[in-house]
């Protein structure tokens, strides 16, 4: 008797649906020789679970758990391996109390590739001194039509790797990843990045390999960049490139970059280039560094396109605490970006040429529709300005800022041709009570509405309803050397701003 092709499609359904999910355990106590299936008859090795990955993968539902408060030797390789469902993502993690943590010595810790919907879960990875690899790397080894879908990496803590902390790459092909979640995740003491998704930058790209990419309430620090590398920037605490819609919230980035010396670029920590629709908000970075070039808070940089940081707090950075930039050769065009109702106190250090808010554009680019609204910018000592534009072609309305320096600074530097910048109903302040602005880096001048140049009235900028009065900050103690102290989540707005800031800003995870 023949069945109906509805009810094949119903057998069909079921059969798959039973398909159960299997949970395998791993403890330094176990044998390799057991099932695996059970907490009293687990694995050993990561050997074991390499062997298996690579026989049976995963289906729907698999779960492979360490044992908590352990440590195994050896790198873990899920490469074609099937992967999990919507509905149903295999997990990697820990069982029991505690966390588990692999020691994968030189290799990277977690290998995935072409491999969907799978979890990897509070997990510790811990390189060797003289690692080359990557704490948890997703990459592609296949030219694709389509993206590797949902990825989750939650909670782990990734320390020491030769590379970077954890690495989603697809510099080599067409589609990366998306519906990618980092949560949660400490990278430290990484030598390229602590977070880095990546995919690569040919001139005249016209397609995102990474799509809808959410880095939630993770930490960046002392991801220190690599002195040999000359070629290429590295030490950034948290970067994300080539992506088409991404989030990065409540995360703090801190003493990254300290040995990055490329003179064509250096670190950031916390930045977006080459992307669209990229959302940085209510996150915190201080204290990032470089030898040479940037080492700032945040950036937009390389063509960003309709993305914003908001709400963000920068401070005694190397670098601009917000910077926005293009660069010629860079794949897309800089457009309707925002920085808005962000905080940056002291950066830009001594020397270094950069601002709190900075916005630069090269050559042959242009930076079009950009909106600075309503941020607070508390310059250092010996800070080239609080607000630094430069290069050609920066269409850019400059609205309702709090702008403050110490005793001669600079309160706004303009330089370069082809501006279109608007300033509007902006709040001014200098500590001596004399404010001063800088144009073309030689005429200082005590307003921009003020001011015309030697051929006429001014063209590249026009300025309305500027105000000068003394917000009452309290500024953060210095030491005998001037320079402030470093630490956690200080100066807060509170200590230096008091409550007039106006803006919905939050210490990250409050």
């Amino acid at each position: 008797m023949k069945l109906p092709w509805l009810c094949k499609l119903w057998l069909l359904s079921f059969c798959c649906l039973s398909v159960s999910a299997t949970t395998f355990f791993v403890s330094p106590r176990g044998n390799d020789e057991a099932s695996g299936t059970r907490p009293a008859d687990p694995w050993k090795s990561v050997a074991r679970v390499n062997r298996h990955l690579s026989e049976n993968g995963l289906k729907p539902g698999d779960s492979i758990l360490f044992k908590g408060g352990s440590s195994f030797p050896g790198n873990l390789v899920i490469d074609r391996a099937r992967g999990g469902a919507p509905s149903r993502p295999a997990l990697i993690a820990s069982y029991g109390s505690g966390t588990a943590t692999l020691l994968p010595g030189k290799e990277s810790g977690v290998l995935i590739r072409e491999t969907p919907w799978i979890t990897v879960s509070n997990l510790n990875l811990t390189a060797d001194r003289e690692n080359v690899g990557d704490g948890i790397r997703c990459d592609r080894n296949e030219e694709s039509s389509a993206r590797i879908p949902g990825l989750s990496l939650i909670d782990c803590r990734i320390v020491g790797f030769g590379w970077h902390g954890i690495m989603i790459d697809a510099v080599q092909h067409t589609n990366g990843f998306e519906n990618l979640r980092i949560d949660g995740c400490i990278t430290q003491g990484n030598r390229y990045a602590g977070i880095m998704v990546y995919g690569g930058n040919p001139t005249g790209r016209s397609w995102y390999p990474h799509a809808h990419i959410s880095i939630f309430d993770c930490v960046a620090s002392d991801n220190s960049g690599d002195p040999d590398q000359l070629q290429f920037h590295s030490g950034s605490g948290i970067f994300v490139d080539g992506v088409d819609q991404a989030t990065i919230s409540r995360c703090v980035a801190f003493g990254n970059g300290l040995e990055c010396r490329n003179d064509a670029g250096g670190p950031v920590g916390i930045w977006a280039h080459a992307a669209r629709e990229v959302i940085i908000e209510r996150c915190e970075s201080f204290n990032n560094h470089s030898s040479l070039r940037d080492g700032g808070g945040f950036d937009l940089d390389g063509g960003c396109e309709d993305s914003v940081m908001r709400w963000n707090f920068s401070h005694q950075n190397h670098g601009p605490g917000f910077l926005v930039y293009n660069y010629t050769g860079a794949a897309y065009q800089s457009r309707g970006c925002r920085v808005i109702e962000n905080v940056s106190v002291d950066d830009g250090e001594r020397g270094t040429g950069y601002a709190g808010i900075q916005v630069g554009s090269e050559s042959g680019c242009e930076i079009l529709g950009l909106q600075i609204i309503r941020n607070t910018i508390i310059a250092p000592p010996g800070s080239v300005a609080a607000v630094k534009i430069s290069g050609h072609g920066i269409d850019a309305n400059i609205q309702s800022n709090l702008v403050t320096a110490v005793s001669h600074g600079i309160l706004v530097s303009i330089s370069g041709y082809g501006h279109h910048l608007a300033f509007v109903g902006n709040r001014y302040w200098r500590e001596d009570g004399a404010p001063a602005f800088l144009i073309d880096t030689r005429w200082a001048v005590p307003s921009l509405a003020e001011w015309n140049n030697s051929t006429g009235p001014e063209q590249r900028f026009h300025a309305q309803a500027e105000e000068f009065t003394n917000p009452h900050f309290l500024r953060p103690p210095r030491d005998q050397s001037g320079s402030t102290s470093h630490h956690p989540h200080w100066p807060t707005l509170q200590h230096v701003l008091g409550e007039g800031i106006g803006a919905p800003w939050r210490l990250p995870g409050s």
